[in-house]
């Protein structure tokens, strides 16, 4: 790992702009670089996520505490479902989203069929949650971690589960 960031600095000290960011539009990159666009395309993949649930929290499905509804105060159980069922419609659209960006930046295509690909690309974002819910258990339960430690802990082990996987089982580089 050092070997690798020591190769990285390297390469930005012997490289002027243009080539850096040639070197960055290129899919065959540096592991370091490929790992932090993968991050850029998570980011654009959570932001259509979280839109997608704001939308519809906005025009269907109310999903604020304490807001009124037909001039009744939205009980927390509906609340509770709402959010469910909002995420549950955000999800295809930001696993969408991060896979249109994967392939268009990120990873080479060519080990499966883009069906295949794509079907595996959005398992692997569903099985990524059950490693992330143990995380969060590990880091708050019994690291005693405060919840926005927690929280960043619960994105870092998705990150680096979403991208293992799809780097070794799904795309060809």
């Amino acid at each position: 790992m050092q070997q690798t960031l020591a190769d990285l600095r390297r390469f930005f000290a012997e490289n002027d702009w243009r080539a850096i960011a040639a070197r960055v539009m290129a899919r065959d990159t540096h592991p370091v670089i490929q790992f932090i666009k993968y991050g850029v395309c998570g980011v654009a993949a959570a932001l259509a996520h979280n839109l997608t649930v704001l939308l519809v929290a906005t025009l269907w499905l109310p999903t604020a505490k304490g807001m009124l509804v037909d001039g009744v105060v939205l009980d927390e159980a509906t609340r509770v479902v709402n959010l469910r069922l909002a995420n549950l419609i955000a999800f295809p659209i930001g696993a969408l989203v991060a896979y249109v960006t994967n392939v268009l930046w990120v990873f080479s295509r060519g080990r499966h069929s883009r069906r295949r690909e794509l079907v595996l690309f959005v398992l692997v974002s569903a099985l990524s949650f059950f490693p992330c819910l143990y995380s969060v258990d590990w880091f708050a339960g019994r690291l005693g971690w405060s919840s926005t430690a927690t929280q960043l802990g619960f994105i870092f082990v998705s990150v680096c589960v979403n991208f293992i996987c799809r780097k070794l089982f799904i795309f060809q580089k």
